[in-house]
């Protein structure tokens, strides 16, 4: 219902000597007086103007005593600026535009389809500038988006509360700028991956921080680098890297990355083009923007695999657990867009490295490279760069800290890198060197390869808190904790305890079950005291065990082995009150949901060996089946919200499959013991881990993979596939 105008508005518009009956005045560029065209306030362009008029009249009004105002208000214009004129017949106006909007679409009909490689739906721009109706991003879909994962029209998330970003239809669509080629940018021969996205407030997070700004121009910089994405798709990728990635914001300090990013490339402070080249493809899990590298059952599916021993289709997709997933690439096998990224990120931090250049930078590189293929379920490719890139740290000297470090003077200075010239850059190169730890521990948890660098070796301060870190605030050096301290992963001083330093001492507890797992038989065999047989031990597990009255081998009798098992029982005890829950009212931490899953995978992994299923009283086997119920407390608890569980942890899939193959192991015995209670109880425990991880799979391949590899280990062991319908004609114990 059209609004009728107060009398106050037909006052202003009658008085106003430019005013005509309905028609408002309309002035021409520049002619407002510049008192009004600062203040943003309208103008009738009179001299003076009735605005500036009534703001002199009020000062005077409100003068306080003593204050002496100009006789005439202020109102100055431009030089040459003409009085304005009355406004044209409304009918003539509409004429000449509808005159213009045909003559520009009779333009765009005669030009030619773009021939640089450009998507037939993206819309080229005049040459250095890009359509002002856009904004800087990736512009708005048309049509509904495929989902990175199903590839099925996405659907609009539950909640606001952590939820990945699901595009949507709009109007408008990705743009580049010009002819790549004349600026020296080659064009993006991978651009029929990229599809059309929305960049509507629900295709974000909450955080409105990562909403587009600016005036929708997007200039190419001179020199820009070789085979990086055009400038708009760069920096949406880096932007859903910072919202969603969980490590994003501790490898990086946010702002000033960001800030970095809007430089020339040929400033000495961008950011390396390996470290862009690999955002963008972690970058590329998180958006529809570009299309996702296929899952191996969606290549099986659509023929891109091959067996390399005959040369023909590979009907079952690789195994699960395939570790070489290269191995059934066919021939003529087209690179995703994140492939090409990886190697390219890959190829540059090689090249830099050789030379020297940048060494800080490309280790941030390969851990980013690294993260891609544990997303990936290329595990082999994952340890051996998340190893490269550990060991490259130590000629940087970021494993050591003030005093810890070497009595000796070498020939080489200690880092080949210069002092940080900030406390951000110093806490930045620091979270680097734990974030790379991590990775590293964490892809040595599921195989028994050595580990690349020795935890004797690390003396490193441990993280600052957020809050300090973000704003460039540091702590003394004296009251920090650092990794050889006493006692250092069950003391947590509130003032410099946050979620990410629980995560990091949780890494260091699997670092410690790693450790005594792959080295019990050479330590033993080496006479070590903490790894010999202690008869005080004997009876702690199985009290009617008589081998162990004996005195045996058990790794479980040892002064090494108790001792790992206490830290493991009473890490998450030991938590502040206030971050003994991941899950809060304002989201999920998923910092400290790692760090609460943590210490009950290690006690599988430090108890599963020696576990016996089938005996009642065999405590090994009663704390992997508590563990692996409190990963699956924490599964309920995250599942319970709206949160979007592809964004956690991509360890969080390990540990959920081992906990899954643990209680499968339980199962069986219940169904060997015809315990039917117990067998329904354990098999709705399987199926609800197996459902989560086919949940997680839908945004993140390798949980994927470890869904079907928990699958095969449930039809292998039980016989049947437990998340298969209880419709299907299977019994569940028959074989």
């Amino acid at each position: 219902m059209p609004k009728v105008p107060t009398a106050k508005q037909d006052s202003a518009l009658t008085a106003s000597p430019m005013g005509s009956g309905s028609h408002p005045v309309v002035l021409k560029r520049n002619q407002a007086c510049h008192q009004c065209r600062r203040r943003k306030l309208k103008c009738d362009a009179q001299r003076p103007c009735s605005t500036c008029v009534r703001s002199h009249a009020h000062a005077v009004s409100h003068a306080p005593a003593g204050v002496v105002l100009p006789e005439r208000p202020e109102c100055t214009f431009d030089e040459g600026a003409v009085e304005a004129q009355e406004p044209p017949n409304p009918k003539n106006r509409f004429e000449k535009l509808e005159s213009r909007i045909n003559e520009l679409e009779a333009m765009l009909k005669d030009q030619s389809p773009p021939s640089n490689g450009i998507s037939p739906h993206l819309s080229v721009s005049p040459p250095g500038v890009a359509s002002p109706s856009l904004p800087t991003y990736s512009g708005l879909a048309t049509t509904a988006v495929p989902s990175p994962a199903s590839g099925s029209s996405m659907q609009q998330p539950s909640s606001a509360l952590g939820t990945r970003s699901d595009y949507q239809t709009s109007t408008a669509s990705v743009f580049v700028i010009g002819d790549l080629s004349q600026k020296g940018i080659p064009p993006l021969d991978d651009s029929s991956e990229i599809v059309n996205i929305s960049t509507t407030a629900s295709d974000f997070r909450a955080d409105s921080s990562f909403v587009p700004n600016g005036t929708g121009y997007d200039l190419f910089w001179v020199g820009w680098p070789q085979d990086l994405p055009a400038p708009n798709l760069l920096r949406h990728l880096v932007d859903v890297f910072f919202a969603f990635h969980p490590h994003a914001c501790r490898l990086f300090h946010a702002p000033t990355f960001m800030a970095s990013l809007n430089l020339s490339p040929s400033h000495p402070s961008f950011p390396s083009p390996p470290v862009l080249h690999a955002i963008c493809a972690v970058g590329s899990l998180y958006t529809a923007a570009v299309l996702p590298t296929p899952p191996p059952d969606k290549r099986m599916a659509a023929g891109m695999f091959e067996d390399i021993n005959f040369g023909q289709p590979f009907n079952s997709g690789p195994p699960s657990d395939e570790l070489f997933g290269n191995r059934y690439k066919r021939k003529d096998h087209v690179d995703s867009f994140a492939e090409k990224h990886v190697k390219f990120a890959r190829e540059l931090a090689e090249e830099q490295i050789w030379a020297g250049k940048r060494l800080f930078e490309n280790v941030q590189a390969l851990l980013i490279i690294t993260w891609w293929h544990w997303s990936n379920a290329r595990w082999v490719e994952a340890f051996m760069n998340v190893g490269q890139a550990l060991r490259a740290l130590v000629p940087l000297g970021l494993n050591i800290c003030a005093p810890f470090v070497p009595i000796t003077e070498g020939v080489r200075p200690p880092s080949l890198i210069p002092p940080p010239e900030s406390i951000i850059e110093d806490e930045v190169r620091r979270n680097t060197f734990w974030l790379v730890y991590i990775m590293e521990r964490m892809c040595g948890c599921s195989n028994g390869w050595a580990l690349s660098m020795d935890d004797s070796d690390v003396s490193q301060l441990l993280p600052l808190k957020s809050v300090y870190f973000d704003v460039g605030v540091s702590r003394s050096l004296d009251d920090r904790q650092h990794a050889l301290g006493k006692d250092v992963v069950l003391i947590h001083p509130e003032d410099q305890t946050d979620s990410f330093s629980l995560y990091v001492k949780g890494s260091m507890i699997l670092s410690r079950v790693k450790t005594f797992n792959t080295r019990f038989r050479v330590r033993r065999f080496m006479d070590d005291p903490a790894y010999a047989y202690a008869p005080a031990y004997a009876e702690v597990w199985e009290k009617n065990d008589e081998e162990a009255r004996n005195g045996s081998s058990d790794p479980r009798r040892t002064s090494a082995f108790i001792e790992v098992d206490h830290i493991a029982s009473m890490f998450r005890q030991s938590f502040p009150l206030h971050l003994r829950h991941p899950i809060r009212d304002d989201g999920v931490d998923c910092h400290l949901y790692a760090a609460c899953t943590i210490p009950n995978l290690a006690i599988i992994l430090l108890h599963d060996p020696h576990a016996h299923v089938y005996s009642p009283g065999c405590v090994s086997a009663f704390k992997i089946l508590e563990a692996s119920r409190g990963i699956l407390d924490l599964i309920h608890a995250v599942r319970s919200t709206s949160f979007d569980i592809t964004l956690l942890d991509f360890f969080c899939a390990f540990s959920w499959f081992m906990a899954g193959r643990v209680l499968i192991r339980f199962l069986q015995a219940a169904l060997d013991a015809k315990s039917e209670e117990q067998s329904l109880t354990l098999r709705a425990e399987v199926e609800y881990i197996m459902s989560a991880l086919e949940k997680f799979g839908e945004g993140v391949p390798v949980a994927h993979r470890y869904f079907r590899m928990l699958n095969e280990v449930a039809a292998k062991t039980c016989g049947v596939r437990p998340n298969q319908p209880a419709d299907n004609g299977l019994v569940i114990g028959e074989s």
